[in-house]
């Protein structure tokens, strides 16, 4: 099973096409059905319900009946087939979180689900996640790995794996990770796909298993810029179509800090890409010299928050938890107040000096992550400057952003070829481009989005 490669008809057209007797959703069940069954081996759903979707699908078409052209405007999402990673509340479905651990009690509907059916979107399937979000590759002891949409042996990145699988399959027109550490970007970006994270506290969070409150964003997984753009409208209640982009962007590189930092085959396409960009944009150097405390104190604060959420089922002696899991969780436990203080105050020095880095650009951009999907089970990765853990490798690119609240957008920017290769040569695998913006700058980071994807490659 690979990526479905065919074009997607966009969120704003899908309603007007049901609202004008174009679509059929019947029909797009039935494809949906085939194609969750073409890519059960990869492993991306973790809960639907055929006869209820069926029963969704039959209440939308409905709808578009009964509201005509007025639902444009009242159901901006109406018929839209959106799945939710299985750490958001659905009502009715059963929640795990990839875990075998007792969870705490969340209520019983996320927000996020809340504002998709009121847009009219049909909350579809949840998706399967590395264990309660505290992870980046999808490989999950208790519900089996999640394998790549394009490579199956290799990682779906995490945490958000069966959202971005589901979606490079064709499985829905869109997914809703979270994302704390780059749990929506990092699956994103290995499996060819948009991924955005926006500003800390945008979209509501109630309803929600959370891993680290003060990290935690929620966000959508989706084929275009233009279909992120939809669903952060309805998540956050904000508007997005007021971005511009300047007529010669300003985009910043942390060329210091991603010395050594790449794989080499990541570090030829991005200069390529940069070569390409400086024709339509000007690129400058925009090194925040404080980005090794990112590093340094964000799983501090996770550990620390994590611990605390599941504080009872550790109490009870952290039974259900799988060993990797486990070990953080109790590291957490034991972290002094001082020292979570301590990470606390270095993440606000951070912030700041990040923040005075984005002023002086339209956006930073650098690699989604400093290597191409690993293989599953992996855990190193050969860079330029040695030999690096694949948990740096991927998070390192995307947790700083995390850290500091900052909107965040993954977009596909072509393929490179895998060093090791196989029988019948190279593997080709999909890498992002990582855009940041200030705080609440979302609209014209997505706006830029845009732009950019009208310049990235699409293949190559």
């Amino acid at each position: 099973m690979t990526r479905d490669a065919a074009l997607p008809t966009p969120i704003s057209l899908q309603v007007r096409q049901l609202v004008d007797g174009r679509r059929s959703l019947s029909e797009e069940v039935e494809r949906l059905k085939q194609r969750a069954g073409d890519a059960q081996a990869l492993n991306p759903i973790a809960w639907v319900d055929w006869p209820r979707v069926e029963r969704l699908a039959a209440e939308a078409h409905r709808q578009a009946t009964q509201l005509g052209a007025q639902a444009l405007a009242a159901r901006p999402l109406l018929g839209v087939f959106v799945s939710v990673k299985d750490l958001f509340q659905l009502k009715g479905a059963p929640m795990t979180a990839g875990t075998r651990a007792r969870l705490p009690d969340v209520g019983e509907q996320s927000t996020v689900v809340e504002r998709l059916e009121a847009a009219g979107a049909i909350v579809f399937a949840k998706t399967q996640m590395h264990e309660i979000a505290l992870g980046a590759t999808g490989e999950n002891v208790w519900t089996g790995d999640v394998c790549n949409a394009i490579d199956p042996s290799r990682q779906a990145g995490g945490s958000s794996s069966g959202s971005a699988v589901a979606v490079a399959c064709g499985i829905g027109a869109a997914s809703i990770g979270s994302d704390t550490g780059g749990s929506v970007r990092i699956p994103a970006a290995f499996n060819a796909l948009v991924g955005f994270k926006p500003t800390f506290g945008a979209i509501p969070l109630d309803g929600a298993l959370a891993l680290s409150w003060t990290c935690d964003h929620a966000g959508p997984l989706t084929r275009s810029v233009g279909d992120a753009a939809s669903l952060y409208e309805v998540l956050s209640g904000r508007n997005a179509r007021h971005g511009a982009v300047p007529r010669r962007p300003r985009l910043g590189v942390p060329r210091r800090w991603l010395a050594g930092r790449l794989a080499p085959a990541v570090r030829a396409h991005f200069e390529r890409l940069l070569a390409d960009l400086a024709v339509s944009a000007d690129i400058v150097d925009a090194d925040p010299v404080s980005m090794p405390l990112a590093w340094q104190f964000y799983t501090p604060i996770v550990r620390a928050e994590g611990a605390f959420v599941h504080r009872v089922a550790l109490a009870a002696g952290g039974q259900g938890f799988s060993a990797p899991v486990l070990a953080p969780l109790q590291a957490g436990l034991a972290l002094s107040a001082a020292a979570y203080f301590e990470a606390m105050a270095a993440r606000a020095r951070f912030t700041a000096d990040l923040a005075a880095h984005l002023a002086g650009v339209d956006a930073l951009i650098l690699p989604t992550t400093a290597i191409a999907p690993p293989l599953r089970g992996q855990t190193d990765a050969d860079v330029e400057g040695g030999r690096m853990t694949v948990r740096e490798a991927v998070l390192g690119q995307t947790l700083p952003f995390s850290f500091a609240g900052v909107p965040t957008l993954t977009v596909p920017s072509g393929f490179v070829d895998t060093p090791e290769g196989g029988p019948a040569g190279p593997v080709r695998l999909p890498i992002g481009l990582q855009v940041v913006a200030r705080r609440d700058g979302d609209a014209s980071l997505l706006a830029l989005g845009r732009w950019l994807e009208g310049r990235l490659p699409a293949g190559d």
